[in-house]
């Protein structure tokens, strides 16, 4: 709930996606905390369509990467937030980034990224992460982004008064949408129910905007241990360089100037072989665009959050003791 009086946080972020079917999101999810140490955002809630525990156990450690648990110089403790977990996901199977990530041990034998997922328990009702998510929000403040199929989306827009509480809380769905065969029947859900402005992130913008395999040896030299390097060795024969249209939603989320605009308002519907179709004119869809003034610098913002040294949150203090200045303090003599 608001707090009365309390001044308004930094931008809230939902993040939904399949994740572990791609690196893309898994660099998205990155950006997103990178941005999150730097208190440009906040990641409000972080839910998973794929109906497999090694997808949320991964959620859970990137989470906790970006909080400083693996190494100890950060002194920080992991995020708290739970991992929402679709029981109606189509895609359950493990994947090669996620088994790297997830099997990966020490010289002891013992997991090098720690999670607390391990059973279904563990995971959180997917439609109540996000409906408690939005609830929480201050008004306007708040943008999802979703990477992926629309499964739980959809699920959320069926709640009784869902749509009037996305309206009122969020400014716009950002999505790339991918494997759309998927959920065919939820892509079609959205696109006709979402209430709010919805921005769609094609993969033609993805493919312009090659995330270098380079920045591996560069960027991310600083850790021995990190799980997205990890995965993104592992997610295809190296060496290659990965569309980014997840990563481009997160930035766009968040920074959507300068880096991008978008196209005049238009419908996207979805086409019987599972592709969008646009067509521009009246509604509340548009297309995200890449200022071309701005791709080098685009890229380099990609490389410079998604490798982001974890930041440590300060503990709150205590409130000092309020002292009556009309009694002594028994304290002075």
């Amino acid at each position: 709930m608001q707090a009365i009086g309390a001044a308004k946080p930094p931008l809230g972020v939902i993040f939904d996606a399949d994740l572990g079917n791609a690196i893309d999101a898994v660099l998205a999810l990155a950006v997103l905390y990178g941005m999150d140490g730097k208190n440009e955002c906040r990641v409000v809630a972080t839910t998973v369509s794929k109906h497999c525990l090694a997808s949320a156990a991964m959620a859970e450690v990137v989470a906790r990467f970006y909080a400083g648990t693996v190494s100890a110089d950060f002194g920080a403790v992991g995020r708290g937030l739970p991992v929402g977990m679709s029981i109606a996901g189509r895609s359950t199977e493990s994947t090669p980034l996620l088994d790297a990530v997830l099997g990966r041990k020490n010289p002891e034998g013992k997991p090098v990224y720690n999670h607390g997922i391990l059973q279904l328990n563990d995971t959180a009702d997917v439609h109540a992460v996000l409906r408690n998510a939005y609830t929480s929000q201050y008004d306007q403040n708040c943008v999802t982004v979703l990477a992926g199929p629309a499964t739980n989306l959809a699920g959320v827009l069926g709640l009784p008064g869902a749509k009037e509480l996305i309206k009122q809380k969020t400014r716009a769905l950002v999505w790339a949408p991918d494997r759309l065969g998927t959920d065919p029947a939820a892509a079609q859900k959205l696109l006709a129910e979402w209430p709010a402005p919805l921005y769609i992130v094609t993969p033609e913008l993805g493919a312009s905007l090659p995330f270098p395999a380079a920045a591996l040896e560069t960027n991310f030299a600083w850790s021995e241990t990190h799980p997205i390097a990890d995965a993104y060795r592992a997610a295809r024969p190296m060496p290659y360089d990965a569309p980014t249209a997840a990563v481009a939603a997160v930035l766009a989320a968040v920074k959507l100037e300068p880096y991008f605009t978008l196209s005049a308002p238009g419908l996207a519907t979805l086409s019987p072989r599972h592709t969008l179709v646009w067509k521009a004119g009246a509604g509340q869809h548009h297309l995200l665009q890449i200022d071309p003034a701005q791709k080098t610098a685009l890229l380099e913002t990609m490389t410079t959050l998604a490798s982001a040294k974890p930041v440590p949150r300060a503990p709150r203090r205590r409130r000092p003791p309020v002292v009556d200045a009309a009694k002594p303090d028994p304290a002075t003599p």
